[in-house]
Formats: structure tokens, C-alpha cells, sequence
């Protein structure tokens, strides 16, 4: 029997379009031209280069940017970018709707991926690298239901761990951070345009610092039953996992029970994060360039 743990790059390696740069591609296709360009610059300010996301771990590190905005940023914005006299201007022109533009852009962007995965075609050709039987037991990090629609899956335990069509989609990292929320004061010497402005602001920060957190510590412990089994099992076979930081606490639980893993990757930097987690553990592993 085999526990399989199955990562983006199995979905990649029988074609479909599972990329970061397919979800935006599906986001302009979708009229979110603005929203791409808004959060491709966030991404670029804090230092990623959106043109060279090849694995999805990537794009999860890069969620973090969500939880590191800065309030002072969003209020001076906002205030730069409203009239300045609320009775002439209407709501649309007031500094606290510019503030929510930003929770918008933060709820959309979840929105639109759970419709991605929905609406993806995840018919495939398979082939003689994953053949599984019954016994077996699959812990599935991504998010489409690919093997559940493409394979005999009667006798065969499937965990998607961070969600799946019918539930909750769990997509972020796990560097979670405690908002910086703005002061408010509230009393009858308080500006109406200052108070609202600040508290549209923390609103943003709370759910910046939600939204994309992951807390895969609470998961683990929610599967950790799952992973105490492998030893019940002939070997471990990694397919498609980059290995990446938000991987590393999944990773490290099942070096510790496995004795045998055959890892197919698609690329050296997946093969040397996962020499990295096993370089100090007991565990044989087989390299297979996938």
C-alpha cells in the first residue's frame, strides 16, 4: 500500500492549467484587468517578480504581502484621493470608500479562485506514473478534484487538506500577523472623515491579515491522525509537491513516520528543498525527475 501526497505539480505534469499565470490569465478573461495590475503592484513593491512564478508555493509566500500593508499608507492615500468636502462630494468621493476599494480587491481575488477551481476541466490522460489501488491513501494539497475524476477511487482514502470543490478553499501562508490597527477616537471633537477613514482602514487590516492565512498548524493537528498511519504503509510517494516554505510543517511530519519515499519532481529547486528536509532523518528517498 502507498500514501501518496500529491502536489500542484501533478496537475502541471498531466497538463492543466494550474499555474499562477494561468489563475491571472483567467482573471483578465474575466474583466479583472484592474485587479491584476493592483495586485501585481503590490506584489512588485514588496519585492517579488510576478514573471517568474514557477511554483505555487511561490505564490503562496507572496500572499503574505496581504498581511504587511501599511495603514498609514491606505489612510494618506485615501485622503490624498477624496474631495475634500464630503457635503459637495457625496459618498462616492470619501476617503473611507477609496479605504474600501482595498477590501474589495482582497475579497475578489479569493472569490474569482474558488470559481477557477469550479469551472477548471480537469479531464486527463493518464499514465503509468500514478496508478493507484485500493488500500492507498492520498493527501491532497491542491484543490481540484483531478484524481477523484480520472481514477477508481473505490477503496482509496482521499484528504484534500486545504479544501476542495464543496468546501472551505484554504489558500495563503502561514506567516500570520497582528494587524497594526490605526487609533480611532471617537467623540464629539473627532473629524467624521478622519474617524470613518481609520476605521475603514483596520477593517482592512483585519481581514488582509485573515483572508490569506493558512494556519497550517491547526491543520496538522486536524490530520494528524491521517499521518501517524504511514508507517502502515509499504512507502511514502511525494508527486508534484515544491516543497516550499508553506509546505515545511507537512513535510518534517512525514519524515518523521516515513521509512521510504519515492519524490517526482518537477525541477532542482523542489528536489533540493526536499534533500534539505530529509538530509538529517533515517528516511531512504528515490529521486525521480519527473
Amino acid at each position: 500500500m502507498t500514501f501518496y501526497i500529491i502536489g500542484n505539480g501533478f496537475d502541471r505534469h498531466y497538463g492543466l492549467p494550474t499555474s499562477y499565470y494561468d489563475f491571472k490569465i483567467f482573471l483578465l478573461d474575466n474583466g479583472y484587468g484592474e485587479l491584476v495590475h493592483k495586485i501585481d503592484t503590490l506584489f512588485y513593491e514588496r519585492g517579488y517578480n510576478v514573471n517568474e512564478v514557477h511554483w505555487w508555493s511561490t505564490f503562496e509566500d507572496m500572499l503574505t504581502v496581504f498581511a504587511q500593508l501599511y495603514a498609514d499608507d491606505i489612510y494618506n492615500e485615501a485622503m490624498d484621493n477624496a474631495e475634500t468636502d464630503d457635503d459637495r462630494a457625496g459618498y462616492w468621493d470619501s476617503p473611507a470608500w477609496n479605504v474600501g476599494y482595498y477590501n474589495q480587491y482582497i475579497r475578489i481575488l479569493k472569490e474569482q479562485f474558488d470559481l477557477w477551481i469550479k469551472t477548471m476541466d480537469t479531464a486527463i490522460r493518464p499514465d503509468r506514473y500514478f496508478l493507484p489501488k485500493k488500500g492507498d491513501c492520498i493527501v491532497n494539497f491542491n484543490y481540484t478534484q483531478t484524481i477523484e475524476n480520472n481514477f477508481n477511487v473505490s477503496g482509496i482514502k482521499i484528504y484534500h487538506i486545504h479544501g476542495t470543490i464543496g468546501q472551505e478553499i484554504i489558500l495563503g501562508h502561514n506567516a500570520y500577523q497582528e494587524p497594526d490597527y490605526l487609533c480611532v477616537i471617537e467623540d464629539e471633537h473627532s473629524d467624521y472623515r478622519d474617524t470613518t477613514c481609520r476605521n475603514a482602514v483596520n477593517d482592512v487590516l483585519e481581514q488582509a491579515a485573515n483572508q490569506y492565512y493558512k494556519n497550517s498548524p491547526e491543520i496538522l493537528k486536524h490530520y494528524k491522525s491521517i499521518f501517524s498511519t504511514i508507517p502502515q504503509y509499504d512507502k511514502v510517494v511525494f508527486m508534484g509537491l515544491s516543497c516550499g516554505d508553506q509546505d515545511a510543517i507537512y513535510i518534517q511530519e512525514i519524515v518523521k513516520y516515513a521509512h521510504h519515499i519515492d519524490f517526482y519532481y518537477r525541477g532542482d529547486a523542489a528536489k533540493e528543498n526536499m534533500e534539505y528536509y530529509v538530509s538529517r532523518s533515517g528516511v531512504s528517498i528515490d529521486y525521480i525527475n519527473w
